[in-house]
């Protein structure tokens, strides 16, 4: 590395970590007040909120780490504007051409992370993600049941018991009013369990030795039907227990990639291959931000960290929507996956030519 390459490389470090911290704190915070759903209608912890909140850090990083290169590129090339170093170093040989070389040398570090992140790191936070989850949607179930009072957390169930073991899961004294199809039911029961099934997220409560009570609305009719053993299935909102190979969102890209080729059903297998240019695509943004942010950088009447922030955020707010809907659009099958993953990336690249060029000239 030269003199000049070293100095710039240096000076994209501040601005670049300042951003990566900005970013991911906006986004990290935003996914905890997203999450204070849980807090608020589910009776999740705080502390559990945060942990979950953490737990998705590495998806964002797939994103912020190459937004923060492009406000590293603008902040350091726009400084070096308006303190007229870009204008001595032409006057000194030194084309625009040859400072694209350092600038090329740092994006492959948040290139390199980003793709890390894309590739590995997010499916396997994603599944952690999933597993804490339902993990605490079943904790938050299980103290909802509370001795001697009355709970309507379980959807229609109204359920009141005597005493309940939240450790062993099992329930003695139960009584509950079921609303079935607009029909009360009452049953009561000596003992009885809590069983959780992952595979279909679902809550069984075992009841032992009770009685169940209903009546026809429409007549005076009242039956009563004593069991030995009853079964209540109640499915849990929210999030199913996660298989490392049951969601798209869990797998690495040689996973998804090893599936695309074994894949025989013609849908399942373009929605792998949109998966896997998405998990590219992304990550290269990062060398196509060189040639907006060098040129714009350049331009910037002010120097000024506001503006680089500015500029930052439209480039990124428009990639976002463009890469997004044709994402989906390329999912529905209604565009070709080539135009709808990539077209985002080739529109950068379009710009970055003629910004970058039109830089060269000057």
């Amino acid at each position: 590395m030269s003199i000049i390459d070293k100095y710039i490389f240096k000076q994209f470090i501040p601005p670049f970590i300042f951003g990566l911290l900005i970013f991911t704190f906006s986004v990290t915070i935003n996914r905890i007040l997203l999450l204070t759903e849980l807090v608020l209608n589910k009776g999740v912890g705080i502390m559990a909120v945060l942990k979950l909140a953490s737990l998705t850090i590495p998806d964002f990083m797939i994103i912020t780490l190459p937004i923060s290169f492009l406000l590293a590129i603008l902040t350091v090339f726009g400084k070096m504007t308006q303190d007229n170093e870009i204008m001595a170093l032409k006057a000194s040989g030194v084309s625009a051409f040859r400072l694209t070389k350092p600038t090329l040398l740092f994006a492959l570090i948040p290139m390199a992370f980003s793709i890390l992140f894309a590739f590995y790191m997010a499916p396997r936070f994603n599944f952690f993600f999933r597993v804490l989850a339902v993990k605490e949607f079943k904790k938050a179930a299980l103290s909802a049941l509370k001795k001697n009072n009355f709970t309507n957390k379980f959807g229609k169930l109204k359920i009141f018991v005597k005493d309940v073991n939240a450790g062993k899961s099992t329930l003695r004294g139960i009584f509950m009013i079921n609303n079935l199809h607009n029909r009360p039911e009452t049953l009561i029961a000596k003992t009885g369990s809590i069983i959780y099934n992952q595979g279909q997220n679902m809550l069984y409560f075992n009841l032992k030795n009770g009685t169940i009570q209903n009546q026809n609305p429409n007549s005076k009719n009242f039956w009563i039907l004593h069991f030995k053993s009853y079964k209540i299935n109640i499915k849990l909102k929210g999030m199913p227990f996660p298989s490392k190979n049951g969601s798209v969102h869990f797998m690495t890209f040689s996973r998804i990639v090893r599936r695309y080729l074994s894949e025989k059903n013609v849908k399942r297998k373009n929605m792998y291959l949109i998966y896997i240019y998405k998990k590219v695509a992304i990550p290269l943004a990062t060398i196509l931000f060189v040639f907006i942010g060098m040129p714009l950088g350049m331009f910037l009447e002010k120097r000024s960290l506001f503006m680089a922030i500015f500029y930052t955020i439209i480039i990124v707010v428009a990639y976002y929507i463009l890469f997004t809907t044709g994402f989906y659009i390329s999912l529905r099958d209604q565009i070709n996956p080539i135009i709808g993953v990539w077209g985002a990336d080739f529109l950068l690249l379009v710009l970055g030519c003629v910004l970058y060029f039109k830089a060269l000239l000057i």
